[in-house]
């Protein structure tokens, strides 16, 4: 009797957690009307997402104003201004940390190299498999695979061509377009970390006015990108670190491409990794070749945080760091010199971008005392297994 009513609590234990592990995994979305996000203060349009807004949500905007959902009316939010968040700082957060887990492969590029380091990997899967570009397609949603997978593939191509960079995409579909599509992808996201990728992306598209995403690329119509965090994610540190590195290259680089970040009411996955990330590529308004434009650019920026390369060569970080290896007789033999090495690449770059020195010295303080600290306790309690990259 006794077996049987453990079997039993057993059994209503699991089936419980199958309701509820896809309101942890993903957010809603409404597709038949977006939100509005506004400043309650200037009243100023904030963004509009076909996420559902709730409060407590946030949302860097393009000039990294951060600003937090205080209300929900409807499909009307309003938003208190928090601050403005120094990217740079965190960007240089996060190159110490990922030279600290790459160290020898990152720094013992050749010179002026465009490749990426070998055998190093990038997965990208697609949870709402149905998405696509009216434009191009003439409606929002093709089963049993939307837009989306074009530019994703578009995007695989573009890593593998542009710095040698092997990107592994997946075509599973995780249909029906629903609560529980997080649920089905985490299953995806999970057989994808067992190829040991350096960051794994989620492609979505909005849904969202035209304006909202509309841009240019070398006089074509583009579409801009926003990425978005799990806030629920008990790990977001990590992932926030990786966001803030790619917007604070792609805003140098590719200026107006990044629309901002949104801080969603879920984990959509990113859990599992430290360098999980969700990409909305444009409006369902914009076509899909608008998206493919932005994004073959954009993408650039994950091999540039992450390695210090790109299609023309070394990032300034990147340049510095192996000019500090030879030159300055560091040797890279131990995590110490490692973090000299970043430290010194950022002094470097911050001197590029910054008015005066005592600016430098007190971005490089922050840096030392708050966010690489903190990153770095949040990583080493993040319960991940570490890569054997």
């Amino acid at each position: 009797m006794a077996k049987r009513v453990v079997l039993i609590i057993l059994f209503f234990t699991v089936l419980s957690q199958m309701w509820i592990s896809p309101v942890r995994a993903g957010g809603v979305e409404d597709t038949s009307q977006w939100y509005t996000i506004t400043d309650e203060d200037t009243k100023e349009v904030l963004m509009e997402t076909c996420h559902v807004v709730t409060v407590g949500d946030e949302f860097v905007d393009e000039g990294n104003h951060r600003y937090r959902v205080t209300r929900v009316e409807g499909h009307t939010a309003l938003a208190g201004f928090l601050g403005t968040v120094d990217v740079e700082t965190h960007a240089l957060a996060f190159q110490a940390a990922m030279c600290l887990r790459l160290g020898f492969a990152r720094i013992g590029l050749t010179p002026a190299s465009t490749r990426a380091p070998s055998g190093r990997v990038v997965a990208i899967y697609h949870t709402h498999s149905d998405e696509s570009y009216i434009p191009t397609s003439g409606s929002s949603s093709v089963t049993p695979r939307g837009d989306v997978y074009d530019v994703g593939a578009v995007i695989s191509a573009s890593l593998r061509n542009a710095v040698g960079l092997k990107s592994v995409h997946s075509w599973e579909s995780h249909l029906p377009h629903d609560g529980s599509a997080y649920a089905r992808s985490r299953r995806t996201a999970v057989s994808l970390l067992k190829k040991n990728p350096d960051a794994i992306l989620d492609l979505h598209r909005d849904a969202a006015p035209l304006s909202a995403y509309a841009t240019t690329v070398m006089g074509k119509p583009g579409a801009k990108v926003m990425i978005v965090l799990g806030r629920q994610n008990p790990n977001l540190k990590v992932n926030e670190q990786f966001a803030f590195a790619l917007k604070s290259y792609a805003d140098k680089q590719f200026p107006g491409f990044v629309r901002g970040i949104f801080y969603g009411d879920s984990t959509f996955n990113q859990d599992l990794s430290p360098r999980a990330l969700l990409f909305e590529m444009g409006s369902h308004e914009n076509s899909k070749e608008a998206a493919e434009r932005v994004m073959v650019n954009f993408i650039n920026s994950i091999p540039a945080v992450l390695y210090g390369v790109t299609p023309e060569g070394r990032t300034a970080e990147g340049e510095a760091a192996r000019r500090a290896r030879g030159e300055g007789g560091v040797a890279a033999s131990t995590i110490v010199s490692i973090i000299l090495l970043v430290l010194i690449g950022g002094a470097v770059f911050l001197l590029l971008n910054e008015k005066d020195f005592s600016s430098v010295m007190a971005r490089l303080k922050r840096f030392k005392e708050v966010e690489l600290r903190e990153f770095m306790d949040t990583e080493g309690k993040s319960g991940q297994p570490e890569d054997k990259g």
